[in-house]
């Protein structure tokens, strides 16, 4: 077990009739590195975080908690308390061979989380777009943000379901039908008719019968534009389990009508100027909201989304939406009518993405080189490649609008951070390969012991080769950690900016230590089993976020 598991565990052992009644508190979390050195190498913040419950000054409990781990710890660690509560850890040489013995004993660098009931599902819709059209960079970011959450919230063992909702019914498909007609047979156009642009429109009319009605040629366009949607989320990797058809599930299964009837029934609707009304502001809305327009009839995006998600409730026990910034103003009145049906709150949860933006020589592009219109996915993944696309769209929390850097994407030096972190493994086994080809056999590499893993530390080395090597095997010891911190955040950014981390420490150490000494192999040996997992570590985390980990660049 890794030494702030150690620090978690006794802390957790300690307190232990406390913390079972009181299982929301995660003290893994309040174990950390602090930014200044002079704090130790890992510092605890439990007992701040534990003071107000348990009624005793931080100080005063801490100074309690260093007298348990003094002895259970005194191999491994100095402790300190420092006010106001803080538990701050020295480790000794010996503790950083205990990390490397740890890591070639782990075949599993990720643990899972156990579930009290395995019958949780969590149902996660992104994407969503429109099958009008062209998927913008916009989407892009929901895309790649989505596949890499559900990844990460896969790997640590949580049953997901990813879903793209197909909004193939109502007036935005009217339209599109319209905006196809009109370009398929300008001679019978519909005068005044409010159509997509032509440029849009276009390239999804070739090859066509010369006798098809309107319904028919509105569903091929449809379906030609769906089906390259599907294509282009493929090619950034982005895989849907369901893709679910409005049209088909809500409007012809009758599943909008029984919810309308539902509503009814609760007395939660009301006619008003020839238009179905929800009462919506009953419920803590700021105002009551429209269901079905007095116009044609037609249900208003709200009706369709109660429907949906009712459904979605119905196949899963939770549910995660992601949706883009232009959403927010729908959430409070779903919410609020899921909740006056029953559903609990606490199961359903959105997150709203930031716009983004591109930037070429250094100057925001407001319009497509190909057709005037929004930037889309397809021409940015043309330049870049998938896993620059998906990196860089990774690198901002999705409260942030993001300005992606086209030039910087495309660069193949230490300022791509795509670039960086690649290379970095690349070239971590590039030095494995070479040793086993010089030095070593492969397995000298397996099954280092102990007494040549603590060599990792000894007092002969310089300050400078201490000191990288112990920010490296110290950030590494921290990867679960990382992970399941961004999984219990639903921040997917947070792994990549860890990955970052542990690239900048890997190529620092590399400047600092002479990896293969032919003078003194059992360091060297020590030295690769660091290499080997960093190599192992970022190609995980590079796995997790769905991004290549190349052997040689």
């Amino acid at each position: 077990m890794l030494i702030q598991d150690l620090i978690s565990q006794y802390i957790q052992d300690y307190l232990g009739t406390y913390l079972a009644e009181n299982n929301n508190l995660n003290l893994q979390n309040k174990v950390e590195i602090p930014q200044n050195q002079n704090y130790g190498d890992i510092s605890s913040t439990a007992p701040l975080a534990l003071s107000k419950v348990l009624k005793k000054a931080p100080y005063v409990l801490a100074e309690e908690i260093k007298k348990v781990l003094d002895e259970k710890l005194k191999d491994f660690a100095e402790i300190e308390v420092i006010k106001p509560g803080f538990i701050n850890f020295k480790l000794k040489p010996s503790a950083y061979g205990e990390i490397l013995q740890h890591f070639d004993n782990t075949q599993s660098l990720i643990t899972q989380t156990k579930n009290q009931n395995d019958n949780q599902k969590l149902l996660i819709e992104f994407v969503s777009a429109n099958p009008t059209g062209d998927l913008h960079l916009g989407h892009g970011r929901g895309a790649v943000i989505g596949s890499a959450l559900a990844n990460l919230l896969k790997t640590i063992g949580q049953n997901i379901i990813t879903e793209f909702y197909i909004n193939d019914a109502g007036e935005q498909i009217n339209k599109l039908g319209l905006s196809a007609w009109n370009l398929y047979k300008p001679d019978q156009a519909f005068e005044g008719a409010d159509q997509y642009p032509a440029e849009l429109i276009q390239p999804y009319l070739s090859d066509l019968k010369p006798d098809l009605k309107l319904e028919e040629l509105t569903n091929i366009v449809k379906e030609r534009i769906l089906n390259k949607q599907k294509e282009v989320l493929k090619n950034i990797r982005v895989n849907f389990d369901l893709w679910f058809s409005e049209k088909k599930e809500l409007h012809e299964n009758n599943c909008l009508e029984k919810t309308l009837k539902t509503l009814e029934s609760k007395n939660l609707t009301y006619q008003k100027d020839n238009a179905l009304w929800l009462k919506s502001s009953e419920l803590g809305d700021e105002r009551d909201r429209v269901l079905i327009k007095s116009e044609g009839k037609n249900p208003t995006y709200l009706a369709g989304d109660i429907a949906y998600h009712i459904n979605k409730f119905e196949r899963a026990t939770n549910l995660l939406d992601i949706f883009g910034a232009d959403h927010q103003g729908q959430e409070l009145s779903l919410k609020v009518t899921l909740k006056a049906l029953g559903y609990d709150e606490s199961k359903f949860q959105i997150l709203f993405i930031q716009f983004v933006s591109l930037l070429r020589n250094g100057t925001e592009v407001k319009m497509s080189k190909r057709n005037g219109s929004v930037i889309t996915v397809e021409e940015v993944l043309e330049e870049v490649g998938a896993d620059a696309f998906r990196f860089m769209l990774l690198l901002s929390n999705i409260n942030n609008k993001l300005a992606f850097d086209i030039d910087l994407a495309k660069k193949a030096d230490d300022q791509n951070p795509v670039f960086y972190v690649q290379y970095a493994h690349a070239r971590a086994c590039s030095i494995l390969r070479n040793a086993c080809q010089d030095l070593f056999k492969e397995q000298d590499l397996k099954d280092i012991k102990s007494e040549i893993l603590d060599l990792i530390m000894t007092e002969s080395l310089s300050d400078r080769e201490k000191q990288s090597t112990k920010d490296l095997i110290l950030k590494l010891s921290f990867f679960n950690h990382e992970v399941h911190r961004a999984a219990e955040t639903l921040n997917p950014s947070a792994l990549a900016h860890y990955l970052i981390d542990i690239a900048n420490k890997f190529h620092s150490f590399y400047g600092s230590c002479k990896v293969i000494n032919p003078d003194n192999k059992n360091l060297s040996l020590a030295r690769l089993s660091l290499i080997k997992t960093f190599q192992r570590i970022m190609q995980k985390g590079l796995e997790v976020l769905i991004i290549d980990a190349p052997e040689k660049m």
